[in-house]
């Protein structure tokens, strides 16, 4: 279990970094010629909420980041980052690696956004929509090499 006092001192540091990755985007990296695999993962953050300050049942979503981190809840709440665990497996370099839940973006996926959230329902069954998460804005993105950075 969490320290209390430090829950509430890590809430209004969580609100004003997401304001301020809302607000500063990272740039768009295009992959490198005839490469056309592209990969997306989430980071999906929640609150979870203290038993004396639940949130109402008639509670409604909001759309943004103030009005989220306004609610009584989420103030005295404990914040969580979604990790998975990688498959064991022979030879794989990732093998039993702690992640961020994500993948490669598929044909159908619209953009890097969707190919994220359609991972993160798939790895750990979390749906995000407009009614249960905001959408805040992308991590930095880039190009993974192999070769000491001479091979993407």
């Amino acid at each position: 279990m969490s320290n209390p006092e430090h829950t509430h001192d890590l809430i209004p540091s969580l609100h004003a970094t997401l304001n301020d990755l809302a607000s500063h985007p990272y740039p768009f990296v295009a992959n490198p010629e005839k490469i056309k695999k592209r990969a997306s993962v989430a980071l999906i953050l929640r609150i979870n909420p203290n038993y004396s300050h639940w949130p109402s049942p008639q509670h409604s979503p909001v759309s943004d980041i103030d009005s989220f981190f306004d609610q009584d809840w989420v103030k005295h709440g404990e914040p969580e980052i979604i990790f998975i665990k990688r498959a064991a497996r022979k030879g794989d370099r990732w093998t039993s690696h702690i992640a961020l839940p994500g993948g490669r973006r598929d044909p159908e996926d619209a953009d890097d956004q969707a190919a994220a959230v359609r991972e993160a329902e798939e790895e750990v069954g979390i749906r995000l929509t407009a009614d249960n998460s905001i959408a805040i804005g992308n991590l930095p993105q880039r190009v993974v090499t192999t070769s000491w950075g001479q091979v993407p």
